[in-house]
């Protein structure tokens, strides 16, 4: 049965209603669906962990292969669907639940793949419970608003650049975008469209690091203030607590203008930020 029809017989069947409160969008194009299969296929894992299965539109195609899903679903009645739905296949375990309380510990690993479609309010909640788990995910395939796609694989100077495009850029090696998805193609229409994209994800922190803690001091220090300069942003941090002098010793070290702004900087200046802060003395 195509996706659409399956889950408007499945609504109606069930007397089921989207619950706005928790973002429920359900994507209706099989082609789409299909497509997001393949990127997941890519990684050939042997378990794929799902947030928000909803009515299966993934969940249904990623089982035809018979490897194990565990599927973390938060609405009661959902979960009730998705029982039926798969009562004859083993390999699926529907977790009624929410994923961020979830224990992940002995799911998580190179052979496993975390998939998607992830609300707008807990997006980043849900990639830093991801990007930390360890051992780690291989690999990511998620479904997110356009303006959260734009930010994970923004380019320095641009406006959608920041912390979280960082943060993304330190534990994915690799960020690349399946397919932009209109308002249509979900039920109910959300008001703005969508992109899905599959992140390949570092086994090993980047080359380069010496301190994963004074990195990202670093990158939240140099976004603190947008609007000021680099310089300026770094004194006024207040989760760096650096003087004056420590940030002249700090831009001195690396070779970074003061003068520019956060921003600006690629991912291998903040390497080199982050590398300076942790080796800076104390009492500079």
């Amino acid at each position: 049965m195509p996706l659409g029809c399956r889950t408007h017989w499945l609504r109606r069947h069930f007397n089921f209603r989207p619950r706005k409160s928790l973002g429920q969008n359900f994507l209706m194009h099989g082609s789409v669906a299909q497509r997001l299969v393949a990127a997941v296929e890519e990684f050939a894992p042997q378990r794929v962990v799902e947030i928000g299965p909803g009515l299966g539109a993934l969940t249904v195609p990623l089982a035809e292969d018979n490897r194990e899903i565990i599927a973390f679903e938060t609405d009661r009645q959902l979960c009730e669907i998705l029982h039926w739905l798969f009562s004859d296949c083993e390999p699926v375990a529907i977790r009624e639940g929410d994923f961020l309380a979830a224990d992940l510990t002995g799911l998580a690993g190179p052979d496993t793949v975390a998939v998607g479609n992830l609300p707008y309010y807990i997006t980043s909640p849900i990639l830093e419970k991801i990007f930390e788990t360890h051992p780690g995910f291989a690999g990511l395939v998620i479904t997110v608003q356009q303006e959260v796609a734009e930010r994970l694989r923004a380019q320095p100077g641009t406006k959608q650049y920041g912390s979280l495009t960082i943060f993304c850029r330190y534990y994915a090696a690799e960020i690349q975008r399946l397919a932009t998805l209109p308002p249509q193609a979900f039920w109910p229409s959300p008001q703005v469209s969508s992109q899905a994209l599959r992140m390949t994800l570092r086994p090993e922190p980047p080359d380069g690091v010496e301190s994963e803690v004074a990195f990202f001091a670093a990158v939240r220090g140099a976004f603190a203030h947008r609007r000021k300069t680099l310089r300026n942003s770094l004194k006024t941090a207040t989760i760096l607590d650096l003087s004056a002098e420590q940030v002249e010793a700090l831009l001195a070290e690396v070779g970074i203008d003061g003068t520019r702004r956060g921003e600006t900087l690629d991912f291998a200046e903040f390497i080199a930020l982050g590398n300076a802060l942790h080796r800076l003395p104390q009492g500079t």
